[in-house]
């Protein structure tokens, strides 16, 4: 078997507005929920928001504090269906007063594609075949 992308974590400072980005916005509903996190099934791995852990967690798995540019460097691709739904999630996040850093816009490689900011900051990708 070759390897595959079996799940995407994402430290989040807070799960709850976490969660409504994605659900709400987004459209991906909750597969999984529990106190400390939320797995969302995206079809090809898991997306988790992790309630950021405590620090003995972190020792023990030799972690740093994700710290207050948690979402630097890091793009959550989310692929639909169809153009009208990125405009979609768009139009909900502009709404929701989001963050939208890239308006819904048809690039060279063949996808309408915009790019959000999730409540931490890290850059999520919403995209769809043209």
């Amino acid at each position: 078997m070759s390897p595959s992308l079996h799940q995407t974590l994402l430290m989040v400072s807070d799960l709850e507005a976490s969660v409504a980005f994605y659900r709400d916005l987004v459209g991906v509903a909750p597969a999984e929920r529990n106190d400390g996190n939320a797995e969302f099934d995206t079809g090809e791995c898991t997306l988790v928001l992790e309630a950021d852990f405590d620090r003995e967690v972190l020792d023990a798995f030799g972690l740093d504090e994700p710290g207050d540019e948690r979402g630097r460097g890091v793009i959550v691709a989310i692929g639909v269906d169809e153009p009208d739904t990125v405009d979609a999630i768009c139009e909900r996040a502009a709404e929701a007063a989001e963050t939208v850093r890239m308006e819904p816009t048809d690039v060279e490689w063949g996808r309408r594609m915009a790019l959000l900011s999730d409540p931490d900051d890290y850059t999520v990708e919403i995209s769809a075949p043209q």
